[in-house]
């Protein structure tokens, strides 16, 4: 019989998405601004899912809102143009946070167990949607990497392999905001790119 792996406190579920309604809470100057980091704030959303996952289990206030966070990553140069947000950067943003965050590249499905085993959650690099290898809007295959989502949970098999992870999946489009969010191994390996960035309460 399969076992559900989560780490052993909640993690909420925060949007990139920007709105009318939205932009002023979330710290953007304006709407334009916020809708330019639209398609870009997936890095940030979900550290800011890790950083309240923890600040909330100790019972402190929540970080900032979207587009505040965003000023402060740019600040730190955490996002490089035409790249996106750097692990690295993101890592250290965790530190303002008494978190201890480290990046790791070239790792596997195998790994990604291990970390939340530790009660460690994840920001994972994954394709959009978990559709790698599937056809885009042109027919060009989806690859591995460029979507930033938060892995709290897994299921393994009596052997311990994972069947499948549970994730936080934050999107610009609506339909594709998906919270504790099932994704199959199969999926997982055709969308994950190896690299992730695991979090921890650093010792004082």
């Amino acid at each position: 019989m399969n076992k559900i792996i989560e780490i052993p406190f909640s993690i909420p579920f925060y949007t990139q998405r920007v709105t009318e309604e939205s932009w002023e809470a979330d710290g953007f100057l304006d709407f334009q601004e916020g809708l330019s980091w639209d398609s870009r704030g997936c890095g940030i959303a979900s550290l800011r899912m890790v950083v309240d996952g923890f600040l909330q289990q100790e019972g402190k206030p929540s970080c900032e809102g979207q587009g505040a966070m965003i000023h402060k990553g740019l600040l730190q140069e955490a996002y490089k143009p035409g790249v996106g947000w750097i692990h690295q950067g993101l890592a250290k943003m965790a530190e303002e946070y008494g978190l201890l965050a480290i990046a790791h590249r070239e790792k596997n499905a195998l790994d990604i167990v291990a970390e939340i085993s530790a009660g460690k959650p994840c920001i994972i690099s994954v394709s959009p949607r978990f559709a790698g290898g599937k056809p885009d809007e042109n027919g060009k295959p989806y690859e591995m990497g460029g979507h930033l989502v938060v892995a709290y949970g897994c299921e393994v098999d009596n052997e311990g392999n994972p069947v499948a992870f549970l994730v936080h999946h934050p999107s610009c489009f609506l339909d594709c905001n998906w919270p504790a969010h099932r994704v199959s191994i199969k999926e997982f390996e055709a969308s994950f790119s190896g690299n992730y960035i695991v979090f921890q309460k650093a010792e004082n």
